[in-house]
């Protein structure tokens, strides 16, 4: 079976999705830059071996085209997350 990237995979909603496609017996990798996800979030899912986490950010183009070889699917949930950084930055919330 082919593997499934979540970009995000380390905050709320996209840990919840790799625990889930980890229970359908699915493998996954994670891409997140843990700047507001937790590697905490994801300690069943790594524990379970059918997935990995690559410390990276989506706006790293060689960091993303790596994290994507062999996958199959793609799920982007990477954001910006909080009022105050999309009020700080709202090129680079555009931008990710």
């Amino acid at each position: 079976m082919a593997r499934a990237l979540v970009t995000g995979g380390a905050g709320f909603i996209g840990s919840h999705l790799v625990d889930h496609l980890v229970e359908q017996g699915e493998t996954v990798r994670i891409l997140d830059d843990l700047s507001t996800g937790r590697r905490e979030n994801l300690e069943r899912a790594l524990a379970s071996g059918r997935a990995d986490l690559v410390v990276g950010n989506v706006l790293d183009r060689e960091a993303t085209v790596e994290a994507a070889e062999g996958c199959s699917r793609i799920f982007h949930l990477a954001s910006t997350v909080g009022v105050r950084r999309v009020l700080d930055d709202p090129d680079g919330t555009l931008r990710n």
